[in-house]
């Protein structure tokens, strides 16, 4: 049993004893509990979660929550965030509406401004799946900077539920619904 596990059924059971609101007997719990550990490797998971996979087809779906842990409904973060002085950015130059445009799938960092001769230079790799390129910037493009873009890692468990522990302190609980 994980940490994170043996944290969230301690606030469940903790909060439980003193709340009438929820029991760790409710949808909700369960699906916190089994996200917090192994859920696919644990036999008594897979109620709760074939349920909660079932559901989220069906129109009107609202994710199920626990309140004697305060949890919240999933939310999905599907990258990892970007290495210390890189910024999450959008890739690509596909429209405003495109969903690569809204998921700040890259990173990015400024190194500076650039010289009109360097301006010549289109862009060129670094390695590493890094790519520097030149921008102009300004009212009428005269100005120029160099920024570095890469790739941003996915998250191996891109879900996570909010929940407070024992110790009433704030936790996340990542998981991934995919088989």
């Amino acid at each position: 049993m994980n940490k994170s596990l043996i944290f969230a059924a301690a606030a469940i059971a903790g909060l439980t004893l003193h709340s009438n609101a929820a029991s760790a007997d409710d949808w909700g719990c369960q699906v916190l509990l089994c996200v917090s550990g192994d859920w696919r490797g644990t036999p008594s998971c897979h109620p709760p979660m074939y349920k909660l996979i079932a559901a989220m087809k069906l129109p009107g779906f609202s994710w199920p929550t626990c309140p004697s842990a305060n949890s919240s409904g999933a939310r999905l973060e599907p990258y990892e965030d970007c290495p210390a002085g890189w910024s999450p950015a959008s890739g690509g130059d596909t429209g405003g509406d495109s969903v690569r445009q809204r998921e700040h799938d890259i990173c990015k960092r400024s190194l500076g401004v650039c010289s009109k001769a360097s301006r010549k230079a289109a862009s060129f790799a670094v390695g590493n799946g890094i790519e520097t390129k030149y921008e102009a910037y300004g009212h009428d493009g005269n100005q120029c900077r160099i920024v570095q873009t890469r790739p941003r890692n996915q998250r191996e468990k891109p879900y996570y539920i909010e929940y407070t522990d024992a110790h009433d302190l704030r936790q996340r609980a990542w998981f991934n619904l995919n088989n």
